[in-house]
């Protein structure tokens, strides 16, 4: 069957042939139209040529949203327009394939609709629309169906430069190495990154090479022999091997992945083509890597020996504070009994002042009864005076006790050697700070360079700065400041002087007169012997002791000994 009617004149056919020539032509003016501009250029055309009601087309547009355009003629009502797409969408086979239905034109006739699709997938068509009778003709159906077919190659030539302009651009772009050749080895293109890598400054360099060429020396023969026939044979092959670098002609790293392209057609072999990555940085960065670790491991190593060396100078620490803590308790238990000796000369001192009266009352008494009985001659008188004898010689006797128990705790023959004062003082306010718990306070040493050693007896001086401190710590034991200062000052004539103040409240009116008396004390709880006999220890060393108001508020003790210079002397 003739693919149209016996033309009815010459003009018709003339008509004909322009317009498919046209139609051609069309494609050639859209080069630089988008596709909505190429769906208008070709219903304004077949409206022309067809002399119908309307012409519409419809594509596909961004995020899968139909595209629409259409060209009708002023007498159209848009009612059937609306039947004509109510239609569309309800036969979807429209789209498909070529397709013809009728619709009411809303003026009593019927609108004749074909359809023809557009090469681009299911949802795009072209489709016109008459109010004659004959429409549509094989040669109006003729133009539909190539205006159809030029819209889909021009849209699917412009896809098909927008993929290949992509490609390119990625290609060019690209970091890596990529490359072109026959399938005889031959060169047909390599992108910058490929030429700059490996040293070529033109792409017209790099055509008149072998790809042979761009394989390193030592890995030219396995390549010829082994990997080129595997990659045309299968199709792929993807290692390490060395390029050479056409400047310097050193190998260069590269992890090569070639791979056969085959005509999609015909599915015959085309061209073999390469990504490559040029693993220099790599190597570097596994090299320094490497040079790290090695770096970490020694310092690693070194700080272990560092952390050891501490380790044992901690534990040498320990050992030494563990030495000092047993001196510590050692000289607190020798002050402890030199206290308790100490107080029990002071109690001695006390009873032997309270006792010395009434006994001597006594033997006075005695001695006169024997004096009056010894007047009488009677064998009575005679036990009695020997009564009396023996009462007087007890009396005496228990008067040399006392005597000698004094004498015995006597601090006159202590043993004295030469000392260092700051040492005796700051061991002296840690035994103190350590027995003051849970009270708080701030010692502060104010030391005289020139003070520096004393003749004394190292225990009893720190026992008196022990109840010199204890007492200045229970005086402030109401407040919440607490600060205690030890001060030293040389004296001259071979005389130290040591201070010891606080910002208490002071010393009370009613007992600064008998602070230093036996069993004077304003605390509930005390014997008022510690002052008395720490007065008798600084004596005992020829020094003395004085208590006094310290100006701007608190107590001052002050007490001298000895320099070191006097143990020769003596």
């Amino acid at each position: 069957m003739p693919w149209t009617e016996p033309f009815a004149n010459s003009d018709e056919l003339r008509r004909c042939i322009r317009d498919l020539v046209a139609l051609s032509a069309l494609p050639a003016a859209w080069r630089d139209f988008d596709e909505r501009q190429v769906g208008d250029s070709i219903v304004a055309a077949l409206i022309t040529m067809l002399s119908t009601d309307f012409v519409l087309i419809i594509l596909p547009g961004q995020s899968n949203q139909l595209t629409e355009l259409i060209r009708s003629e002023p007498t159209l009502k848009p009612a059937s327009l609306d039947r004509v797409r109510t239609v569309l969408r309800e036969e979807n086979a429209a789209f498909g394939s070529e397709h013809e239905f009728d619709v009411d034109n809303g003026s009593g006739g019927n609108l004749h609709v074909t359809t023809s699709p557009i090469g681009l997938g299911g949802d795009a068509v072209l489709v016109a629309g008459s109010s004659r009778g004959t429409f549509p003709t094989k040669t109006e159906r003729l133009l539909l169906t190539t205006g159809a077919n030029q819209v889909a190659i021009a849209i699917q030539q412009r896809l098909a430069d927008a993929d290949k302009r992509r490609f390119t651009t990625l290609v060019q772009r690209s970091t890596d190495f990529v490359g072109i050749t026959s399938l005889s080895g031959h060169i047909q293109h390599v992108n910058p990154a490929g030429l700059q890598s490996l040293g070529l400054s033109t792409l017209g360099e790099a055509l008149n090479l072998h790809m042979f060429d761009f394989v390193s020396r030592e890995y030219q023969q396995a390549v010829r022999n082994e990997i080129w026939p595997l990659v045309l044979r299968t199709g792929r092959w993807k290692g390490k091997l060395d390029l050479q670098h056409f400047g310097s002609r050193t190998p260069i790293p590269f992890l090569v992945d070639w791979f056969r392209i085959d005509d999609p057609r015909t599915g015959e072999p085309m061209n073999v083509a390469t990504v490559s990555r040029d693993l220099s940085a790599q190597k570097a960065a596994e090299v320094e890597l490497r040079l790290l670790n090695q770096n970490l491991e020694r310092r690693v190593e070194q700080r272990t020996i560092e952390l050891e060396v501490a380790h044992r100078k901690l534990l040498a620490d320990n050992f030494e504070r563990e030495q000092a803590d047993r001196r510590i308790q050692k000289l607190r238990y020798e002050l402890f009994h030199m206290a308790r000796l100490t107080a029990a000369g002071e109690m001695a001192a006390a009873l032997t002042h309270e006792l010395t009266q009434p006994l001597t009352a006594v033997i006075n008494s005695v001695n006169a009864a024997k004096r009056l009985l010894a007047r009488e001659d009677s064998a009575s008188l005679a036990i009695v005076q020997d009564i009396a004898d023996e009462a007087a010689s007890q009396a005496l006797r228990a008067s040399e006790i006392i005597r000698g128990f004094r004498q015995f705790v006597s601090l006159d023959e202590t043993e004295r050697r030469i000392e260092a004062l700051p040492s005796i003082i700051e061991e002296a306010g840690a035994l103190a700070l350590s027995s003051a718990a849970p009270l708080a306070a701030r010692l502060t040493f104010e030391f005289d360079d020139q003070a520096a050693d004393v003749f004394v007896n190292r225990v009893q001086i720190q026992q008196v700065l022990i109840n010199l401190i204890r007492n200045a710590f229970e005086a402030m034991v109401d407040q919440e400041r607490r600060e205690i200062t030890l001060a030293t000052t040389v004296l001259g004539d071979g005389w130290l002087e040591v201070a010891v103040s606080d910002i208490g409240p002071g010393i009370h009116d009613d007992i600064a007169g008998r602070l230093f008396e036996p069993f004077v004390s304003n605390k509930h709880n005390g014997m008022g012997l510690g002052l008395s006999f720490s007065r008798s220890i600084v004596e005992a060393h020829g020094g003395k002791l004085t208590a006094g108001q310290k100006p701007g508020g608190g107590s001052i003790f002050r007490f001298t000994v000895p320099t070191g210079g006097t143990a020769d002397a003596s």
